[in-house]
């Protein structure tokens, strides 16, 4: 005859495991290509060769760098209606702009050598550069090498501290031709800097129809269908998980999206260009964010690593906050 202490007992541990807020640990959460945490190094890239090596830079150097801004569609028209663009309501518009950096690396006499990150693209480019008369400003013209989907040829021009120009597509995308003015800017990672309010995280791709009912008395009334989006709240703007050790405390009853941010925020810090267009449309709109890298596996520190495995341990089972624009 069993023990009736032995079994109630049992019966506590089982009630104690069912009450783990992580439930199920086969849950998938998306991870972009270039930032899983790895526990043997990544190689590292080839250095470049020495630009004394091949070439003095020295008289072009204030042309040398990442120069960042918006990668906007060129319609001819900025007023042009275009389908494409996202409308969630008059608080939330997405014109499919991307944050770009332009980064010139080489000049060797007229040969300019560098590469573009954008939307989750890293790509080189090779062209010349020039003046068409004694007072014009520099004008360079670079192609990508076409063997990608979205390389296309850049013709730009610097001047007054200005990078200033049009992006051409070689294939048939949805949006073949871009304009930019971009700003020189030196990319430095800093633990430290935290997300400013800048634009609402908004997670288009998950949301949920709820019916709304608006009375107006004397047995008026209107009823509508009204979309929420994903979204996340207020903790975004007030945890660091780049330079102070997280607690499961402080994570186990945040919305999904706050742990989404809270993680992909360790990947902006270290220049990761996205992919996940509610990301990037996110990210983009920090001031202090440039693109820089599509692979930062061998950037993160011991740290950040150990923030991430708890923030995405969580991630998985974590509940959606839904929020209102306008109406569907």
């Amino acid at each position: 005859m069993k023990h009736p202490f032995l079994s109630i007992l049992i019966l506590l541990f089982l009630v104690q495991s069912c009450g783990n807020p992580i439930k199920d640990e086969g849950a998938i959460v998306d991870v972009e290509q270039g930032t899983d945490v790895v526990e043997t190094p990544v190689p590292e890239a080839p250095a470049p060769v020495p630009a004394t090596e091949v070439g003095d830079n020295s008289e072009n150097e204030e042309y040398l760098g990442s120069w960042v801004g918006y990668f906007r569609k060129d319609t001819g028209n900025d007023g042009d209606y275009d389908d494409r663009s996202l409308f969630l309501d008059e608080g939330y518009v997405w014109d499919r702009e991307n944050k770009i950096n332009l980064s010139i690396d080489k000049i060797i006499g007229d040969s300019v050598i560098g590469h573009s990150v954008v939307a989750g693209n890293d790509r080189p480019f090779y062209g010349r550069m020039g003046r068409d008369g004694i007072a014009d400003p520099m004008t360079f013209k670079v192609r990508e090498p076409g063997d990608d989907k979205y390389d296309g040829a850049f013709t730009f021009y610097i001047e007054d501290d200005v990078l200033e120009g049009t992006w051409l597509a070689y294939g048939n995308i949805n949006i073949r031709k871009r304009r930019y003015q971009l700003e020189k800017k030196e990319f430095a990672y800093d633990p430290d800097i935290m997300i400013e309010y800048a634009k609402q995280f908004v997670d288009w791709t998950n949301s949920i129809e709820e019916k709304v009912t608006e009375d107006y008395g004397d047995g008026e009334f209107e009823e509508w269908m009204q979309s929420q989006y994903a979204t996340a709240t207020e903790a975004i703007y007030e945890i660091n998980a780049s330079n102070r050790r997280l607690k499961k405390s402080e994570v186990d009853n945040l919305k999904k999206g706050d742990l989404t941010i809270i993680r992909n925020t360790i990947y902006a810090r270290h220049g990761y260009s996205f992919k996940n267009r509610p990301l990037r449309v996110f990210f983009d709109a920090q001031p202090w964010y440039i693109p820089i890298h599509t692979d930062i596996r061998s950037d993160f520190t011991d740290l950040e690593k150990e923030n991430i495995r708890l923030l995405l341990k969580y991630e998985k089972n974590a509940a959606e906050y839904y929020d209102s624009f306008g109406r569907g």
